[in-house]
């Protein structure tokens, strides 16, 4: 799988060079060296490295946006070829990713001047996402409620976190991840006053990009405005489109370079705004990628995960039966890497763009309810440990330490009865 993860963002690459590099920037081997930067900057490897679904929805929706600008241009039989094709796609990346809804308003947009074509990519685009929402309704109720934030429907995700955290200085987390990837260390004021100016830069480039080459164009604004509202922290979902991001940053510069604005009774020509951004970024961005994998920043989660599990896994296998339950973080892969069902060892609920725990009690009851054996804390930094902390308080003896590893890792018995 991470060979294939490799693979494909190589070939999220070409397609995104082949169809949007040259139309952009001007040159295709400045297209081509702006992708390559940007498919290689370090959250993006990251997210790879860890086997998320990133590439194969990247590979999709830039399939699907190449589709439907070709579409526009095309007549007859071939506009309609390729506007099922470019519906197909988005809807196969909104079943890789559920924001690859994106991707199918992008291509809709892209050809609403071609109404019949426009209404072909969504019906299909819908075709696709039917049956999977569908399944999702059916089975809705046969979720533990107290799973609804991770394992529930995204109605009920916006449910638990309500609007009220929307409002202009939320805005500031959007803005911090991309900040922070493109900005080289500067004293904070100045660095906010260049994070708001990147920020617009950034606004006027998606706008540029709508005109350039519209189904991307559109598709990373609806990403961008889904993000912006999702209750959800923005980083994961920032990071995978930052070579679009790029892109609609050199559209910007483009953009601004060639602007003359009147000022008094002279026009004054906007290259130096555009050099100076330019060179800001470019420098914060070579800056930050170079000190990141250096220090190995692009595996690190990768490394973390493995070792954790590495000293986990063992013990398990060795030391509990096929019907035990196990609770731990990352349930999903105790259950992929040694057949035990696992579960949950941290319930929470959506409060804005942050998780709140839902404590002790309710952890035990979940606990016993789903039958649960033997409790993995990874560390004393996790999300678990501070609810495990109360539980080892408030209910001694139910929680038995069995196994210790560095870190402090602990494996715990859970106790049945009085």
């Amino acid at each position: 799988m991470r060979v294939a993860n490799a693979v494909l963002m190589g070939l999220f690459a070409f397609v995104v060079s082949a169809s949007l590099g040259e139309r952009v920037t001007g040159r295709s081997w400045l297209g081509a060296l702006l992708i390559a930067a940007t498919a290689t900057a370090i959250p993006l490897v990251a997210t790879a490295a860890v086997l998320f679904a990133e590439p194969l929805f990247l590979v999709l929706a830039a399939l699907a946006c190449w589709g439907a600008d070709a579409a526009r241009d095309a007549e007859g039989r071939r506009l309609y070829v390729l506007a099922a094709l470019a519906g197909l796609l988005a809807g196969l990346a909104a079943l890789t990713r559920s924001i690859g809804v994106a991707a199918v308003a992008g291509v809709v947009l892209a050809l609403v001047r071609k109404p019949r074509a426009a209404a072909a990519a969504a019906l299909i685009s819908m075709a696709l996402l039917l049956p999977w929402g569908l399944w999702v309704a059916a089975h809705r109720a046969e979720t533990d409620p107290v799973l609804a934030a991770n394992y529930g429907t995204y109605a009920d995700l916006v449910r638990q976190s309500g609007w009220g955290w929307l409002r202009v200085s939320s805005i500031g987390t959007l803005v911090r991840p991309l900040a922070a990837l493109v900005l080289p260390p500067m004293p904070s004021w100045l660095w906010i006053a260049a994070a708001a100016w990147v920020t617009i830069v950034l606004a006027v480039g998606v706008a540029a990009l709508v005109r350039k080459a519209p189904a991307t164009g559109w598709t990373l604004a609806a990403y961008l405005l889904v993000v912006a509202f999702w209750p959800y922290g923005p980083d994961r979902f920032l990071w995978a489109v930052v070579p679009w991001m790029g892109l609609a940053f050199v559209a910007a510069m483009r953009a601004i370079h060639s602007r003359v604005v009147p000022v008094g009774s002279r026009r004054v020509g906007m290259r130096a705004f555009a050099l100076v951004t330019g060179a800001l970024v470019v420098s914060g961005f070579t800056f930050n990628g170079a000190r990141g994998y250096a220090h190995g920043a692009a595996t690190s989660e990768q490394r973390a995960i493995s070792a954790t599990f590495e000293a986990v896994l063992p013990w398990i296998l060795e030391a509990t039966d096929t019907s035990d339950v196990i609770a731990g973080e990352d349930e999903a892969l105790l259950w992929l890497y040694t057949g035990r069902r696992a579960v949950p060892s941290y319930l929470w609920r959506a409060r804005g763009r942050s998780a709140e725990s839902l404590g002790a009690d309710s952890l035990k009851s979940y606990f016993d309810r789903s039958g649960v054996t033997h409790v993995i804390l990874t560390g004393p930094g996790s999300d678990a440990a501070p609810t495990i902390d109360a539980m080892l308080a408030r209910f001694p003896g139910y929680l038995n330490p069995v196994q210790v590893w560095p870190g402090p890792m602990i494996a715990f018995r859970v106790a049945r009865g009085p």
